[in-house]
């Protein structure tokens, strides 16, 4: 078997010059921003360099899309180990959204293969996804268009002579593959190990005396009408600055004489604040004015595309759907909900409560294993049936692979991570089209927030306009509809057997699954805390004393760094990789808060971090901050709540 590893020449998102943006075509200038190997490509380049180790015949290649200046990313990789390089580069690939990148990385990949490159049996390896755009998109993308398994997030390997078995999380627990049929996709998580630092001098010299196999838009058979920014289905319409939702104020430092004083003052103000806290719905806006009939550019229904957690609806659920709802009322059209098991009349009403006019349930789905494609081929025959004008996703860890492998099949733009969806007209080629479905995110690492839209130049293609929403992000707002009708529905045909196994891994009795979603108060430890002596001598204590504090229940959480060193399970783990929680308060003990983490836990009302080292980047974004020792600052602070 060969592996092509997908490597992404991406910016360093901490140092984003002011004008690194084109605010007209909204695409990054990426020559004036530093450039490096996309860490998780890296981590998947590991992968593939262990399997190779294990099964003698293997070959790495790996394949980048960019400008010139990516050879010496390509050169780093063949150093560490791959034993070829394709590098994709040309202007007029400049532009693209993630639809026309996954299907230029498939058209490249087949190219490679008729080429010899790589021979018939092959895997492709890569990132979950890059910090550029944060989307997770493309790896789905390209599954789908290769038309072969996706396997995502891979945080452990096994591999002999004899085959390999991955580990992938899955949103409760994990799922231990045994990939059958090549080819297949598999991506790579941070929770497994990463490349050495450095490599030898002999390993340099190799690398600078292999060529690299250089290619342009001519090699590689591409459709015009699919690639650059013209064959881009999304466009970026506007860009700004995101607007800060906790002013970082002076830190106070845990070992001044002062202390006391003023964590009891933080007490005092957070108990306030606790008190009387009401939902913030900020995010929620207005869904637009309303469009008159027969104006909407697109018509058909709107769709939220619902998830379950352990036979139950994900709390996120309610929030598309509630936003589905609002945006059907200024459209005039109808609210549908696609739920991915047997029909249940209890979810029916459960969804008609948040707005839904009709709950329609993908029969024949195994909500034990969780296989993308046949998930997502389900839902696509009924999405080709039905025809919506779009479909609201969740972005959590099985909606962001299932929208994108959706997209790819109906070949329609797709929004990640939204935190914003609204209703408005756009101006295109001289025309204005009523009802479009505008889509902000956060980019870059939360340095940008940009605007965007998927418009179609035939309105009848049938493609909807396709976004996800982070949890937490939307308001739940109940808007009970007059009926919910339910529907069943069966995909025609069979799904495809790839021969692979999957063995399920759910939590263990002492490890049962967290409901973090549900405290109004958490309590986050990072590796700042050090060992679990330190969490049950100090952090349990604080917790406990929190809860009699705030007269709630308060949930324990982790940083993944937590989880990496088998302090606390990753039932517990808050972030990218984990859960996406919303509390009114959010304690960070010891976070460092990377960017991962950042998103997992920023829609909180107020945070507190406490951390020794003052330059800590949770300190910049969270409301109080709090230098200093975790084993002195906590029970100070227990013995101020006891005061």
């Amino acid at each position: 078997m060969d592996i092509v590893v997908l490597a992404k020449f991406v910016p360093d998102i901490d140092r984003v010059p002011a004008d690194a943006w084109d605010r007209e075509r909204g695409t990054l200038i990426r020559s004036r921003l530093e450039m490096a190997f996309n860490p998780l490509d890296r981590v998947a380049l590991g992968m593939a360099l262990d399997v190779k180790a294990a099964q003698p015949g293997t070959r790495a290649v790996a394949l980048s899309m960019g400008p010139p200046s990516a050879e010496a990313m390509l050169k780093e990789a063949v150093a560490y180990g791959a034993d070829g390089a394709v590098l994709l580069t040309d202007r007029l690939l400049a532009g693209s959204d993630t639809i026309a990148t996954a299907y230029m990385i498939s058209r490249a990949i087949k190219q490679m293969e008729r080429s010899g490159i790589i021979g018939p049996e092959f895997a492709v390896f890569c990132g979950m996804q890059s910090p550029d755009g944060d989307t997770a998109q493309v790896p789905a993308q390209v599954a789908c268009l290769l038309d072969v398994p996706l396997y995502p997030y891979a945080c452990g390997l096994d591999a002999d002579a004899d085959g390999i078995e991955f580990k992938c999380l899955d949103s409760v627990g994990f799922q231990r593959i045994t990939p059958g049929d090549t080819p297949f996709v598999v991506t790579a998580t941070r929770l497994y190990p990463d490349l050495p630092f450095y490599v030898d001098l002999a390993s340099m010299q190799r690398a600078n005396q292999t060529p690299i196999t250089v290619w342009g838009r001519d090699d590689v058979e591409l459709d015009d009408e699919r690639i650059g920014l013209g064959g881009s289905r999304t466009r970026v319409i506007k860009i700004f600055e995101p607007e800060k939702r906790h002013q970082a104020g002076e830190a106070l430092l845990s070992d001044s004489d002062e202390f006391a004083a003023s964590a009891a003052g933080v007490l005092k103000e957070l108990k306030a604040s606790f008190t009387s806290a009401a939902d913030d719905d900020a995010a929620a806006g207005d869904a637009g004015a309303a469009v008159e009939p027969g104006r909407s550019y697109y018509s058909g229904d709107c769709a939220a595309l619902c998830e379950l957690a352990d036979g139950r609806l994900a709390s996120v659920s309610h929030e598309i759907m509630g936003a589905c709802a609002r945006m059907a009322v200024v459209l005039g059209s109808r609210a549908i909900a696609i739920v991915p098991c047997e029909p249940d009349d209890a979810i029916a009403e459960e969804l008609r409560a948040f707005g839904a006019q009709q709950a329609v349930f993908i029969e024949g789905q195994d909500q034990t294993v969780f296989r993308v494609r046949e998930r997502a081929d389900a839902i696509v025959a009924f999405l080709r049936e039905r025809r919506p004008q779009m479909v609201v996703a969740p972005a959590t860890l099985t909606g962001r692979v299932l929208a994108p492998y959706i997209s790819a099949r109906l070949d329609c733009g797709l929004t990640a991570d939204c935190s914003a969806l609204d209703i408005r007209e756009f101006e295109r080629r001289g025309d204005v089209s009523s009802g479009i479905l505008f889509q902000t995110r956060p980019a870059l690492g939360g340095n940008i927030m940009a605007t965007i839209v998927s418009v179609y130049d035939d309105p009848a293609s049938g493609r909807p306009q396709m976004a996800t929403v982070r949890p937490g992000a939307l308001p739940v707002r109940k808007a009970p509809a007059d009926a919910c009708e339910v529907v069943g529905f069966c995909a025609p045909g069979q799904p495809r057997d790839f021969g692979d196994r999957v063995v399920i891994e759910r939590q263990g009795a002492d490890d049962k699954q967290i409901d973090l979603e549900d405290y109004e108060v958490i309590v986050c430890a990072g590796m700042g805390v050090g060992d679990r002596e330190m969490v049950e001598q100090a952090v349990e204590p604080f917790r406990a004393a929190l809860e009699g504090f705030f007269g709630v229940p308060v949930g324990l959480g982790c940083s993944r760094a937590m989880v990496d060193a088998g302090v606390l399970s990753h039932s517990h783990q808050i972030g990218q990789t984990g859960i996406v929680v919303k509390p009114k308060i959010y304690f960070g003990l010891g976070v460092s808060g990377a960017i991962q983490h950042k998103i997992g836990m920023e829609n909180s009302q107020t945070i507190v971090s406490i951390n020794r080292d003052p330059s800590a980047a949770m300190h910049s974004f969270a409301d109080y901050a709090i230098v200093g020792e975790i084993r002195q600052a906590l029970p100070a602070i227990i013995a101020a709540m006891n005061e």
